[in-house]
């Protein structure tokens, strides 16, 4: 109950960006689920894409609504779900990005993966740790 109220209070603008993540963040998990990755990319490629300055207002805003919904996600691979839900969002309202995949050993010495994408030097997701880029698209 306490969530929907929280979504009632949002601004008609919040509540299109959310349900807009909502809808790519599982758009983007079944396309994972279905297709080997190197055929997911086709699918988030970021060709139609203008060179302009982005407002960094909208690129909070759509920050802010993947975060969102990422509250209620039940998947593991979080960050690379919303990464690929934050290309389509950014491919929307023609804002170039660049996803990065990359790795890290925690304390445990175990190997960590972890995705993040970046609008023009501004982190819609971010990166978090000190993680060694493997590959961009």
């Amino acid at each position: 109950m306490r969530c929907l109220n929280k979504f009632i209070a949002l601004s008609l603008y919040e509540k299109m960006l959310f349900i807009e993540a909502l809808l790519f963040s599982y758009a983007a998990k079944v396309l994972l689920l279905i297709l080997p990755f190197k055929y997911c990319q086709k699918f988030v490629s970021n060709n139609n894409c203008k060179h302009t300055e982005p407002d960094v207002r909208v690129l909070k805003q759509i920050k802010k609504a993947l975060y969102r919904t990422n509250g209620i996600a039940y998947w593991d691979n979080k960050c690379l779900v919303m990464s690929i839900a934050c290309r389509w969002m950014l491919q929307r309202r023609h804002i170039p990005s660049l996803i990065s995949l990359g790795v890290a050993f925690d304390e445990n010495k175990n190997l960590i993966a972890h995705a993040w994408i970046r609008a023009n030097e501004f982190d819609v997701i971010e990166k978090g740790g000190n993680y060694h880029e493997l590959y961009q698209f």
